[in-house]
């Protein structure tokens, strides 16, 4: 060998068993190298330079060598890197293994042969580490467990992040409600929360939405009527009543004057309660108007003489037949007003006469009574004018009547007679007479009644009492409570 020998040797960091291999090849190259002139040795790849030895010169890994003609033959070490990986468009499959040595070509596993060449298994579904398939998952990978995120970490193995606010889709967290959650839009439309955890809406509620969900059966703040009770409704849309009205309920208010479909009467003008609560006034009628409702056939209180019958109009507006309540047409009937409504005519000073004047009879009613006769030669008239009623069913004349007399001469001397007189027929008519000859108990009074003729009724007539006596031994006639009663059907 020529010149020194300057030797560096680099051993790769690597605890596989291809570094022996490598060691042996390099020191094969070194005493090569010896027999030549050999600088240096580059294991990282630098220029090596020197004369060209057996078989030409050394090349550096990737290059020529600095002196020397063309470059020797490949280093066998070329496709070894330092971590015992190929180099890089080194095929794996060359002969620089041990047998059972195992790495990795990516995700795919090798395995040096018992010849020394790499085998090529198959390609791992997650991780290949020290030529063998590991892990359950791909690096990178993301999945859900639940709500939890989890990430696939470099050695194929699942790692956990903090659990999602609300939904994990794909090992993310997203959304922002929980699946199922409900609440109400500021527009009152329910929402409701989706499985991807994004709020889903539906159409707005009718009335109210509480809690995510349409409820009530009204409208919050409206007011309305239930029959005659107002009703407000509530913030949670349900109806609360007040105090039912009196009358009327008007869009949730009292109202009116009078109940709905109530009847009665005004002045005889039938009136009618509206839906509104106010009276409505009919046409009057034309009779009786009773509880709103024209009715009957005639006034009440209103006479009638129907077929001689007196009738009478009822509360009710109908006729009813009814007796006929005698009616005195004399006034002043028992003298008690003095010398009134008679007519006196007589000789002496007057014929209604204070009984305080005489001593042995006293008024039948106290304290006037008529005397006519007493004195000598007498001629007394008392009479009243009175109307009878045209349709009078009876005339009934009555009244109380005493004589004294001191008359002895045989026949009726002395006499009192009761007549009517009509002024338009010119006819006079005795209805009683009285004579000397007809003394009654001393101080008492003795009743007369006599029915007088239907032919009087319809025109005034005549009334009265006439007496004459002679001129000896005096007769008193004595009249008190005169009546001159008539029962009548007139229209």
């Amino acid at each position: 060998m020529q010149g020194s020998l300057a030797l560096r040797v680099v051993i790769p960091n690597t605890d596989r068993l291809a570094g022996v291999a490598r060691l042996t090849s390099l020191l094969l190259l070194a005493l090569v190298a010896a027999c030549g002139s050999i600088d240096a040795v580059d294991t990282d790849g630098g220029t090596g330079g020197g004369a060209a030895g057996v078989g030409g010169g050394v090349a550096g890994r990737g290059g020529a060598g600095a002196q020397g003609g063309a470059a020797g033959d490949s280093n066998p070490d070329a496709a070894v890197q330092k971590d015992g990986g190929p180099a890089d468009g080194a095929s794996p499959d060359a002969n620089d293994c041990m047998p059972g040595e195992r790495r990795c070509d990516g995700n795919t596993p090798l395995s040096c042969s018992a010849s020394g060449v790499w085998q090529r298994g198959t390609a791992c579904g997650n991780v290949c580490a020290a030529g063998s398939c590991v892990g359950v998952c791909t690096p990178g990978a993301k999945m859900c467990v639940g709500n939890i995120p989890q990430v696939c970490d470099a050695q194929g193995l699942w790692q956990s992040t903090p659990a999602c606010s609300y939904v994990c889709r794909q090992g993310d967290c997203t959304g922002v409600c929980m699946p199922g959650a409900r609440q109400c839009g500021s527009s009152g439309a329910p929402l409701l929360c989706n499985a991807d955890g994004t709020w889903d809406s539906d159409p707005a509620c009718p009335f109210v939405c509480s809690q995510g969900v349409c409820s009530g059966v009204c409208r919050p703040g409206q007011m309305g009527c239930n029959g005659s009770v107002p009703q407000t409704c509530t913030s949670a849309g349900e109806w609360q009543s007040a105090t039912a009205c009196a009358y009327v309920c008007t869009a949730g208010q009292c109202a009116g004057s009078c109940t709905p479909g109530a009847r009665q009467c005004a002045n005889n003008v039938p009136q009618t309660c509206s839906n509104g609560g106010t009276w409505q006034s009919g046409q009057p009628c034309a009779f009786l108007c009773a509880a709103g409702t024209c009715s009957g056939s005639c006034m009440p209180g209103a006479t009638r003489c129907a077929s001689g019958q007196k009738q009478i109009c009822d509360a009710q507006g109908g006729w009813q037949d009814t007796p006929s309540p005698p009616v005195q047409l004399l006034m002043n009937p028992a003298f008690d007003a003095g010398h009134t409504v008679w007519n006196e005519m007589t000789l002496a000073s007057s014929i209604i006469t204070n009984d305080s004047t005489l001593m042995t009879i006293k008024g039948q009613t106290p304290s006037f009574l008529a005397w006519l006769g007493g004195y000598a030669n007498a001629q007394d008239d008392l009479s009243q004018v009175v109307t009878v009623p045209a349709g009078a069913t009876s005339i009934t004349l009555s009244f109380y009547y005493a004589i004294s007399t001191v008359e002895t001469t045989p026949g009726a001397v002395d006499v009192m007679d009761v007549y009517t007189y009509d002024p338009v027929a010119a006819k006079y008519t005795s209805v009683a007479t009285f004579n000397d000859n007809m003394p009654t108990p001393p101080g008492t009074w003795t009743r007369f009644s006599a029915s007088l003729p239907l032919s009087l009724a319809g025109r005034p007539i005549k009334f009265g009492f006439q007496a004459t006596t002679d001129v000896n031994k005096n007769t008193n006639f004595f009249i008190d409570s005169v009546s001159l009663d008539v029962s009548a059907c007139a229209p």
